[in-house]
């Protein structure tokens, strides 16, 4: 759900910038006046797992020539509220696009407020709304997987919307959008499978460690919890990774590239040179474009290409979620510490 600079008319680039800036310092001060010192971890850790999760495309059923991948946000803003959430999740997004190239420098603005922002806060709203009341294990994994496929619906949405606004659709906006619908529905719906299964995964063993406590007993301590997460978070990075689906996503299927249908064209047009540009620029300064090492050796042979490829990948998968682990944890830190010192 990355979104590519093409998508985008400068202007646009720069509004959603700007807005995606202001909705972080509006987050940030909100979230340093509650984020606990005990939460540092669990917010590094859990960004590193959703930074490794995403990298792991999965085929959809029903619709082979795409694939897809979790957002995260709705997972993270149940176990951590809105406002730590959203941090997370933007954070993941800047490491994608500066270090990785995953995400187009001048859509950043647009990807944290598709991404982070959005889902954040309206995932967390579905949720509460559908748990309300007595705590009832059913009703949270029902209203995990209502608010996954909803707030996926809403994010994909916007992807047209801001295409449309930038002036660089070729095709009429419903046709865009009703694909995004589509396609992201599947996406939802797995996502929400897998926020139910760690729900239920901390539900069994640590439920307070849930920001609006799940019930249930306590059979390990934050330690192991934080141990089991960090070590899973590596084995999908550095393991799963490597499984993930060549296929394009659900937003490179929706308007880029079909491999299930080879005369597919493009609905998007965008002949500014300054997208040129700056798609030139990022890809020649990320350190890890695509998880992956930028060119091949020469006289490297097909195999050795395709060996190295894959422990670039998991090199990738491990550093980038290390990376972003300590990032959000020096940024909560921060948070805490700025809020400290005004009080």
């Amino acid at each position: 759900m990355h979104m590519a600079n093409e998508l985008l008319s400068i202007p646009v680039a720069a509004g959603t910038l700007t807005i995606a800036a202001a909705g972080l310092g509006f987050v940030c001060r909100k979230a340093g006046r509650i984020i606990a010192s005990d939460k540092l971890a669990l917010m590094g850790i859990l960004g590193a797992f959703i930074f490794a999760a995403q990298m792991v495309n999965f085929q959809l059923p029903a619709m082979p020539g795409t694939s897809g991948h979790i957002l995260g946000a709705v997972l993270l803003a149940i176990i951590l509220g809105p406002h730590a959430a959203a941090i997370v999740i933007a954070s993941v997004v800047i490491i994608q696009c500066l270090i990785f190239q995953d995400g187009g420098l001048l859509a950043l603005g647009c990807n944290i407020i598709n991404m982070a922002l959005v889902p954040s806060y309206l995932g967390y709203f579905l949720y509460k709304t559908v748990t309300a009341g007595p705590f009832n294990s059913l009703r949270v994994y029902i209203g995990s997987v209502l608010a996954c496929v909803i707030t996926m619906q809403v994010s994909a949405a916007l992807i047209p919307i801001e295409a449309a606004l930038s002036g660089v659709l070729a095709v009429p906006f419903s046709t865009f959008l009703i694909t995004m619908l589509g396609v992201h529905l599947l996406i939802g719906l797995v996502e929400g499978l897998v926020t139910v299964a760690v729900l239920g995964y901390l539900q069994q063993v640590r439920p307070d460690i849930v920001v609006d406590s799940l019930t249930g007993k306590v059979r390990l301590s934050r330690k192991a919890v934080l141990t089991t997460l960090a070590v899973f978070t590596v084995v999908v990075g550095a393991g799963f990774s490597l499984l993930a689906s060549n296929l394009p996503d659900g937003l490179e299927w929706s308007y880029a590239e079909r491999p299930d249908q080879p005369d597919f064209e493009t609905v998007v047009s965008n002949d500014d040179s300054t997208i040129a540009a700056v798609d030139d620029f990022q890809s020649k300064y990320s350190l890890l474009p695509g998880y992956s090492r930028r060119g091949s050796a020469i006289g490297e042979t097909g195999k050795d290409m395709a060996e190295s490829s894959a422990g670039w990948t998991s090199f990738a998968g491990v550093v980038g979620s290390a990376v972003t682990c300590a990032v959000i944890w020096l940024t909560a830190w921060l948070l805490r510490k700025k809020q400290s010192i005004k009080v």
